[in-house]
């Protein structure tokens, strides 16, 4: 099944039920949200979270070494970076990032090639949201981004409805969700994510 990726996590029992369900990788969302949690509270969560599971802090135009300590701190992944980040914030996290842009904002500009980027996640592009928009996007937009060469993650307004025609449509790497499995903002619900789940094993969804 392809990977999945949950985020917008705020506590330890969404955290485990989400990995129960068969999540890859967690977010956690430092930046300004209303899902925005403290280094404090993902620590707890994380260290209580199996040890193969990835877990990734998001954050928007932050100081890079301010991430760093972040991610030593809550023992986290992988960064996740929603702002006008520069190429060379990746090289000081080398390996350790994953780079979002904008579909309809952003162009795949060939200079991000050869970085040490983990991956890149393709959103859908609100002017007032920085982060996640919990919209979907004209995913004929996605493969454009192929040209940069790295692994891709789709993300904007998934859920458990749309994911197969969007994951056959697209084919990512691997997806990522917050919105779409919630009972409110900041709050998962295991209906919604057990269905999503469900609905990937039964059409076997493997990705690109």
């Amino acid at each position: 099944m392809i990977p999945v990726k949950i985020c917008g996590i705020t506590n330890l029992e969404d955290a485990l039920t989400c990995v129960r369900h068969g999540a890859s990788a967690l977010g956690f969302i430092f930046a300004p949200s209303k899902r925005q949690v403290t280094v404090a509270k993902v620590y707890e969560i994380s260290r209580q979270v199996p040890p193969f599971i990835t877990k990734v802090g998001v954050f928007v135009n932050e100081d890079p070494l301010v991430i760093r300590e972040i991610l030593k701190d809550c023992h986290l992944d992988l960064a996740q970076l929603h702002g006008g980040e520069s190429q060379a914030v990746t090289e000081f996290l080398p390996g350790r990032v994953i780079k979002a842009f904008k579909a309809g904002l952003d162009e795949p500009d060939l200079a991000w090639r050869d970085f040490p980027i983990r991956a890149i996640l393709i959103d859908s592009f609100m002017k007032e949201i920085p982060g996640g928009t919990g919209q979907t996007f004209n995913w004929s937009l996605f493969q454009s981004f192929r040209s940069l060469g790295y692994p891709m993650i789709l993300a904007g307004g998934l859920n458990p409805g749309n994911i197969i025609n969007a994951v056959e449509t697209a084919r990512p790497e691997a997806i990522d969700l917050s919105s779409g499995v919630e009972l409110k903002p900041g709050i998962k619900d295991p209906m919604k994510i057990k269905q999503l789940m469900a609905n990937l094993k039964s059409a076997d969804i493997q990705g690109a």
